[in-house]
C-alpha cells in the first residue's frame, strides 16, 4: 500500500472527533413504519411506510403529500413513467399514475377500464396521458388521460393492433402509429381528423372480412411480445412524415444446419400530413437493421445496419430510386452502420460488424467514400469533437484523433482509456492512460500528445480509476475509494484511499444515486444546446437514463408560453434545476467507508485536499435505511422507526 494513502486512511480512522458529522437539517416523523425511501431520476423524495405513500420535500422535511390507500406497498411497485416525472403505483395489478407535485391521482387503469397496460405516453403539450393496453375483454383499449383532472378525455375503440408511436404535431392535435392504422387525433374531444391503412396489406385483411380478423388477431398477439424498432421522420421541409419499421427474417432451415438464417429489413413509408394518404404506392424496402434517416436536399439518404452488407444509397422522395452506385444500387459500407457526425462536406459515418468497429468518410455531393479503406478502431464511438487537424473521438476503449480527408489516425498509438477518463479545458483533452497509468495531454491545436506526469498511478484496493474531472487547481481522478488530485505541471497534490466496507449492499444507494447524477452530467451538453429530441436516441444507445431525461425535457422545452399546462411548466422547472446542478463545479466526492467502532459512514471528501470534510453516521447495521440525491447533495436516513433525518452536504 502506498503509504502517503495508509496515513490518509489512519488519520480519519483515529482523528474522527477531529471531523465534524454533516449537521442535521431536518427530522421528520411519518405515519407507520418505514419500509423504504427513494429518491427518484426526476428529484422527487418518496417513503413508503406501512401506512403510507408519502412525499416529503427534501430540502425542509415537510411532507407534500401521504396516500393512505398505498401503505405497504412494496419498493418494487413504484416506478418513475418513461422519462416524465410522473410516478406509477402497481397495487395488486392495478395501475395508478399520482402527479409527483401534488399527490393528486391522474390515472386509475379499473376506472378507465384497461385491464392491461402495453404502452404509456406521457404527452406535455397535450397536457395529457396516452395508455394503450388490453381491456376487460381482451381487447385493444387505448384512453386518453387528462393531465389537468385525471379524468378520461376521450377512448379510441378500434382493430389497431399495438400502439408504436406517438407524435405530438400541435397542442391540439396528436399522430398515432399503431400495427395496423395511423390516425390523426384531435387531441382535446378524440375526434379521428383522419384514419388510414399502414400499408396495403392491411387493407387487404380488412377485406377479408372474419378471417382477416382473425388474422390480425395473431399479429396483435405476436406482437405483444416485441420491442418495436419503429422511428418516426418528419420531412424539415415538406408537409410529408416517414414511418421506418425494422422486420426480420427467418429462412427455413438447411440440411446443414439446424438453426435457421436470421436477417433483417428496413421498412419505409410515407405519407401525407394532411390527410394521411400514402405518398408511395410501395413502401421502399432497405436490406438491414433500422439505424438512420438523414435528410439530403435530393433525396433521402438511408443508413442502415446490416452488419458485413451494408449498403447506403439517396433515395428519391417521389421514385424511391436510388442514386448513388453502379446501376443506382448503393454504395458499400463495411460494417453495420450504427452512428454518423456531419463533418464538413459529408458524414463522418461509425460503422461496425461482428465485434469490430470502423470509421468511414462519405462525401454526400458525390455519394462517394473517401478514405482508401475503413479505419478499424478498438471499441464503439461515444464521444466525438471536431478540432483543428480532424475529429477527435472517444470509444468505449481507446481515444484518437481522425484526419476526415485523408482517414489518417493521427497518433501512432491509440490511448487506452474510457469516456469517463477524458475530459477538455481550454485547447487541451485530459486523458487518463489505464493501459499505462498515467495522465496525459492531447493539445487540440497539433494533436499531439504528452504525459502530464511521467509517474504511473495505481490506484489501492485493486481499483482503477473510473472518472476524471479538470478542476481550477489540477485534474481530480477517482475510483469508488481512491482520490487523486495532479496539478497542471504534472506534480501530484494528493493520494487518498478510503476502505471500502465489507458488505456490499451498503453501496447500493449510493451508487444509484451517482449513476443519476452522471447520467444528468451526460446529457447536459446536449440540454445546453437546445438539441433535446433529436439528441435523444442517439444518448440511448449509451445510456437509457440519459437519453430518456433528455427526451422528457425535449418534450416540454419550448412549450412555456401561456398555453404550456401547469404540470408541463413544473416539470421544465425541475429538470432544468436538476440539469443546471448537474453541471455545477463540486469541491466533494462522497465515499462510503468505516470509520472507528467499525461503524459506517457516508464520507464527504474534499476534492482539493483528498482529505475528510465532515462525514454522515449510518451506524454498524448491515443494511442501514438511507437513500442519497447526488445531484442536489442530499442524504436521509431513518433515525428511527417512523422518522427520517435529511441532511445536505453542499
Amino acid at each position: 500500500m502506498n503509504l502517503k494513502a495508509t496515513i490518509t486512511f489512519m488519520l480519519f480512522v483515529v482523528s474522527t472527533i477531529c471531523i465534524s458529522q454533516v449537521k442535521e437539517k431536518w427530522n421528520a416523523s411519518l405515519q407507520g413504519n418505514i419500509q423504504w425511501q427513494q429518491v427518484t431520476p426526476a428529484g422527487h423524495f418518496l417513503i413508503g411506510t406501512s401506512l403510507a405513500l408519502t412525499s416529503v420535500n427534501p430540502e425542509t422535511g415537510k411532507i407534500l403529500w401521504e396516500l393512505q390507500q398505498f401503505g405497504g406497498i412494496s419498493q418494487d411497485g413504484i416506478q418513475q413513467v418513461g422519462s416524465s416525472p410522473l410516478i406509477s403505483v402497481n397495487s395488486n395489478g392495478d395501475i395508478y399514475m399520482i402527479d409527483p407535485f401534488s399527490g393528486e391521482l391522474k390515472f386509475d387503469s379499473k376506472k378507465a377500464g384497461i385491464a392491461e397496460i402495453l404502452d404509456d405516453y406521457v404527452l406535455y403539450k397535450t397536457n395529457g396521458i396516452l395508455i394503450a393496453g388490453k381491456d376487460a375483454s381482451n381487447k385493444p383499449a387505448m384512453v386518453f388521460a387528462n393531465l389537468a383532472d385525471g379524468s378520461i378525455a376521450w377512448k379510441l375503440s378500434d382493430d389497431y393492433g399495438r400502439v408504436v408511436s406517438v407524435n405530438e404535431l400541435s397542442a391540439n392535435e396528436l399522430l398515432i402509429v399503431t400495427l395496423f392504422n395511423n390516425y390523426k387525433v384531435n387531441a382535446r374531444s378524440g375526434e379521428v381528423i383522419w384514419r388510414n391503412d399502414v400499408s396495403e396489406a392491411n387493407k387487404q385483411l380488412e377485406k377479408l372480412g372474419a378471417f382477416g380478423g382473425l388474422m390480425k388477431q395473431v399479429a396483435t398477439q405476436q406482437a405483444e411480445g416485441m420491442d418495436f424498432n419503429v422511428k418516426f421522420y418528419k420531412h424539415p421541409k415538406m408537409d410529408v412524415f416517414y414511418i421506418g419499421s425494422e422486420q426480420k427474417r427467418e429462412s427455413s432451415m438447411s440440411s446443414s444446419s439446424s438453426t435457421p438464417t436470421v436477417s433483417y429489413q428496413s421498412v419505409f413509408y410515407a405519407y401525407n400530413m394532411n390527410d394521411g394518404a400514402r405518398i408511395w404506392e410501395n413502401p421502399l424496402e432497405v436490406d438491414g437493421r433500422l439505424s438512420h434517416l438523414f435528410f439530403h436536399d435530393l433525396g433521402l439518404l438511408i443508413l442502415p445496419d446490416d452488419g458485413s452488407n451494408t449498403k447506403i444509397n439517396l433515395y428519391s422522395h417521389k421514385t424511391q430510386e436510388g442514386a448513388w452506385g453502379k446501376k443506382g444500387k448503393g454504395v458499400k459500407v463495411k460494417g453495420g452502420i450504427y452512428d454518423y457526425i456531419p463533418v464538413g462536406n459529408g458524414l463522418l459515418l461509425i460503422s461496425r460488424s461482428g465485434d469490430k468497429n470502423y470509421l468511414t468518410f462519405l462525401d454526400t455531393n458525390l455519394g462517394i467514400l473517401t478514405f482508401e479503406k475503413p479505419v478499424k478502431i478498438d471499441g464503439e464511438v461515444v464521444r466525438t469533437e471536431k478540432i483543428n487537424n480532424g475529429v477527435f473521438f472517444v470509444t468505449t476503449e481507446e481515444a484518437n484523433v481522425l484526419n476526415t480527408s485523408t482517414g489518417e489516425l493521427l497518433l501512432d498509438k491509440s490511448i487506452t482509456t474510457l469516456p469517463s477518463l477524458v475530459d477538455s479545458k481550454d485547447d487541451k483533452f485530459y486523458i487518463f492512460d489505464i493501459k499505462e497509468d498515467k495522465l496525459k495531454i492531447l493539445d487540440k491545436s497539433s494533436s499531439s500528445v504528452s504525459n502530464l506526469s511521467g509517474i504511473e498511478r495505481k490506484f489501492e484496493g485493486k481499483e482503477s480509476p473510473t472518472g476524471l474531472e479538470v478542476r481550477s487547481n489540477g485534474i481530480f481522478i477517482h475510483s469508488e475509494q481512491n482520490v487523486a488530485l495532479f496539478d497542471f505541471s504534472g506534480n501530484l497534490k494528493y493520494q487518498s484511499y478510503y476502505e471500502a466496507p465489507r458488505e456490499p449492499g451498503l453501496k447500493r444507494a449510493l451508487l444509484y444515486a451517482q449513476a443519476i447524477r452522471a447520467a444528468y452530467i451526460g446529457a447536459s451538453a446536449y440540454a445546453a444546446s437546445g438539441v433535446y429530441q433529436s439528441a435523444a436516441p442517439q444518448i440511448k444507445q449509451d445510456d437509457a437514463l440519459a437519453g430518456a431525461m433528455v427526451e422528457g425535457i425535449g418534450q416540454v422545452y419550448g412549450e412555456l408560453g401561456d398555453a404550456a399546462s401547469d404540470f408541463a411548466k413544473k416539470s421544465f422547472k425541475q429538470a432544468s434545476a436538476r440539469f443546471k446542478a448537474s453541471t455545477q463545479a463540486r469541491d466533494f466526492m462522497v465515499i462510503l467507508s468505516k470509520r472507528e467502532g467499525n461503524k459506517n459512514a457516508l464520507l464527504k471528501v474534499n476534492k482539493n485536499t483528498g482529505q475528510v470534510d465532515a462525514y454522515i453516521d449510518l451506524g454498524k447495521e448491515k443494511t442501514p435505511n438511507y437513500a442519497m440525491d447526488d445531484v442536489t447533495g442530499q442524504v436521509f436516513y431513518q433515525t428511527g422507526s417512523n422518522t427520517i433525518a435529511g441532511y445536505q452536504l453542499d
